[in-house]
């Protein structure tokens, strides 16, 4: 049987900073018994460098930020088909530099990491899930001594009722609690060795273990959750576990020779395997969970500068930024294999495959 999934790739763009048309939506159809994918180019929107792109849960809007000064969020509504894409919401933020947007705990916010200015920025969405207005803004430089701040991506974590929101410049992964009202609050932290750079993580199916690539030492740190109970005189409507995460193991992502960048890290879908991408080698890494810690198993070149990569099924869909394509691979338990020609993509830096 055939599959026909839509992939959305967000890029560095000719109005911007790179060479990206936009915003882009391709059609990727797996024929039966075909081991390559039939890559079709449906739609694009003109916007300056959105970085990173993010679909609403029933697949009809796709959010994107934009890395420009002051940051935006967009909001465009895709047609059933992926032909037509129209922008239904522009927001522009305090502050510049926007990389990353996620969902909040609550489903009705966005919640945006924004390297260039060192905050987080709360958005709501109103009924139609059109980014409406600024709720919140935490600036990271209240939280800083010597490096300056630059938070790389807001998170959910399942199973802890928390966002967690790395800093690259801070050495640490801050832990936020959502109010009733939409904005966050600083719940807690967990600190990396200085210079270790924590870019992206990855929850666990119950946030028993975050994964978190390290960009600067080009590790993977694995932090372990334990339960804080409140104090047993605390009234009851108070008495919540709280929850607190510590690193356990730190193992480099790549056995090549040279610096490594580490830039997004995943679970595949039965969490028996991570897979972390490597800027500097220009390799994807599988790391085995199998052991007490993960353990490096299978690495496969890929294009320059692996910004972002993607899972569909067996295949892993990697952005390689300064390559100009997106790497078409196939996982095989703990292998990685080449599974079809790179699909063109100037500049892409982040794929998203619509629910």
């Amino acid at each position: 049987m055939s599959r026909t999934a839509l992939i959305a790739v967000g890029g560095y763009t000719l109005s911007g900073t790179g060479r990206a048309p936009g915003l882009e939506l391709l059609s990727l159809r797996r024929a039966e018994g075909a081991e390559a994918p039939e890559v079709e180019r449906l739609a694009s929107v003109d916007l300056p460098d959105p970085s990173f792109v993010l679909w609403s849960p029933d697949g009809r809007l796709l959010y994107a930020v934009l890395e420009t000064d002051p940051t935006r969020v967009v909001a465009v509504r895709v047609g059933d088909q992926g032909t037509t894409a129209e922008v239904v919401g522009d927001l522009s933020l305090e502050g510049g530099g926007g990389c990353h947007l996620g969902f909040g705990t609550d489903p009705s916010t966005l919640v945006v990491a924004q390297y260039g200015s060192g905050s987080v920025a709360t958005v709501r969405l109103d009924a139609e899930g059109i980014p409406a207005e600024q709720l919140d803004l935490d600036d990271h430089r209240e939280l800083g001594d010597v490096e300056d701040p630059h938070p790389h991506q807001a998170v959910a974590l399942p199973g802890a009722g928390l966002l967690a929101v790395p800093d690259l410049g801070l050495d640490r992964v801050f832990l936020y609690r959502q109010s009733a009202d939409g904005t966050i609050d600083l719940a807690g932290e967990i600190p990396l060795g200085r210079g270790s750079g924590p870019r992206h993580l990855v929850p666990d199916h119950e946030s028993e273990q975050l994964h978190i690539a390290c960009e600067r030492s080009g590790m993977v740190a694995t932090a372990v959750r334990s339960e804080v109970p409140t104090s047993p005189s605390a009234p009851v409507v108070m008495q919540r576990a709280a929850h607190r995460w510590s690193v356990r193991s730190m193992i480099p992502a790549s056995d090549r020779e040279g610096a490594d960048a580490l830039s997004h890290i995943e679970l595949a879908a039965d969490e028996s395997v991570l897979l972390v991408a490597n800027r500097g080698p220009d390799t994807l890494s599988l790391l085995s969970l199998a052991p007490m810690r993960p353990q490096l198993v299978a690495e496969i070149e890929v294009g320059a500068h692996p910004r972002h990569f993607t899972q569909l099924d067996d295949l892993v869909l990697v952005a390689a930024q300064e390559g100009d394509r997106i790497d078409v691979l196939r996982r095989r338990g703990e292998s990685l294999e080449v599974a079809g020609e790179p699909i063109p993509a100037p500049s892409a830096s982040c794929l998203a495959v619509r629910p």
